[in-house]
């Protein structure tokens, strides 16, 4: 009888079993398929955001990439690339560092602390054609979801290739 019970568990076992590896078979395929194509945007996207860094500024007789000016004035900085049409914007995120961005502003020392930790700038570079326009360039920084410090245009952009 014992003998018995053994062989019914492990016969209900097996076939339960060969059910169950199917259907895990099912799921590495599916889970594959996911990883593939998010892989596929993954590199698809990149390459025009790094395209995109990798765009050549002169000023005043100085020479660097998108990417030197926004990792030398931020920090934990990410891009976020967007085409639509003939027109392409660019939105550059990071926090804000004590370097002299919006000094003109005179924070007090206890608002540098959290802007230092929460302060969060947003850059918005708009390109037509390949070429920076900018004219349409928006510059905000937050702090808690509110708005402290909001630039548009050419010199405000100069403003931050100055900083560089």
């Amino acid at each position: 009888m014992r003998n018995f019970l053994t062989i019914c568990s492990l016969l209900f076992l097996s076939i339960l079993l060969v059910g169950c590896s199917q259907t895990l078979g099912d799921l590495k395929n599916a889970a594959a398929g996911i990883n593939s194509k998010a892989n596929e945007a993954a590199t698809s996207m990149s390459l025009d955001v790094h395209s995109v860094r990798a765009v050549e500024i002169q000023f005043e007789n100085k020479t660097f990439t998108l990417n030197d000016l926004f990792k030398n004035i931020l920090r934990d900085v990410q891009w976020h690339y967007e085409k639509k049409d003939e027109q392409n914007k660019l939105l550059i995120t990071g926090t804000w560092k004590d370097n002299g961005l919006f000094a003109e502003y005179n924070f007090e020392d206890d608002v540098k602390k959290q802007l230092r930790e929460d302060g969060r700038i947003e850059v918005i570079l708009s390109f037509e054609n390949d070429l920076l326009n900018e004219q349409l360039t928006v510059i905000n920084m937050y702090l808690y979801q509110e708005k402290l410090v909001e630039q548009q245009g050419k010199d405000a952009l100069h403003a931050l290739y100055r900083l560089y």
